[in-house]
């Protein structure tokens, strides 16, 4: 098993009314994969950078390529299509491996690439969020830390960030410091996406009202699986829980976005329910009963 730590970079339209609204509301276009790979002793033993160039926002944003140094000349001499780039990601990835991130904002930027590129959405593997277990089991608590302030509690030094490449390094060298054999499988839960749509409501409130978001079909075998209402989690994250009549749980996140002519889209992404999880939603629901 392979453990694959990876960290992405994408352009933004210029103008918020550029962006891309068919077939579906596409907020960032990835220009860098940047991966570290472990073994199964959580060691490092590879890693990759891939750039890849933009269909659609073809013209760097200037506060991305500020932040990032990634120029326009750059990426017309070294990227690649996003599907190849993809497909050289997944093949250096290996036979069997699952995810790690430095929290889970990276994942609907990758979906939305994929779908917007007709790669398969289905098959993503377990997913793991390092900031979510740094937090839990050196901080013990449930604050979001950055990457930057979790290294300079450890003692670690690492390379500039908003590097992707670096990124994936810098956080792997917080597994150093995680007892990652011990309870990593608490961890665990497999992410299930659906495909973006261009659904457009006229209100926040609309979107957390709409009972369609409420409901979905279990991944494995089709049957309605029913939600609680949403709970807010940070800026225009919500979360809730769902169960299918067999019992297969499910935690689901919906984020919001708000476009510039005033219409708001919204997008889910499901994980299998795991004890942290569970822990985590019941952590957010005793919140707001306080």
């Amino acid at each position: 098993m392979n453990y694959i730590i990876f960290d992405l970079e994408w352009n933004q339209p210029t103008e918020e009314a550029t962006a891309i609204r068919e077939p579906f509301y596409l907020p960032g276009e990835i220009i860098e994969i940047g991966a570290a790979k472990l073994d199964e002793h959580f060691h490092v033993i590879d890693t990759l950078r891939v750039y890849s160039k933009p269909q659609h926002y073809k013209k760097m944003h200037k506060r991305i390529a500020s932040l990032t140094g990634i120029h326009d000349r750059l990426l017309e001499e070294q990227g690649l299509p996003f599907p190849e780039a993809y497909r050289k990601f997944i093949d250096w990835c290996g036979e069997k491996y699952a995810f790690m991130t430095w929290s889970m904002s990276d994942l609907p930027t990758l979906i939305d690439n994929m779908a917007l590129h007709g790669i398969d959405i289905s098959g993503l593997p377990d997913w793991y969020d390092l900031q979510r277990i740094f937090g839990r089991e050196i901080m013990r608590g449930t604050v979001k830390y950055s990457l930057e302030y979790a290294m300079e509690v450890l003692g670690e030094s690492g390379d500039a960030a908003h590097d992707a490449m670096n990124d994936s390094v810098n956080t792997a060298k917080i597994c150093d410091h995680l007892d990652l054999e011990e309870y990593l499988d608490e961890y665990a839960s497999r992410v299930f996406a659906e495909l973006p749509n261009d659904r457009s409501f006229d209100s926040q409130q609309t979107v957390l009202q709409d009972p369609e978001l409420l409901r979905f079909s279990c991944p494995w075998c089709g049957k309605a699986v029913a939600c609680e209402g949403w709970i807010h989690d940070w800026k225009q994250n919500y979360v809730s829980y769902g169960q299918d009549e067999d019992g297969d749980e499910f935690y689901v996140t919906l984020s919001v976005s708000r476009l510039c002519d005033g219409t708001f889209r919204a997008k889910r992404i499901f994980q299998e329910m795991s004890d942290d999880l569970w822990e985590q939603y019941q952590d957010k629901k005793e919140a707001l009963e306080v």
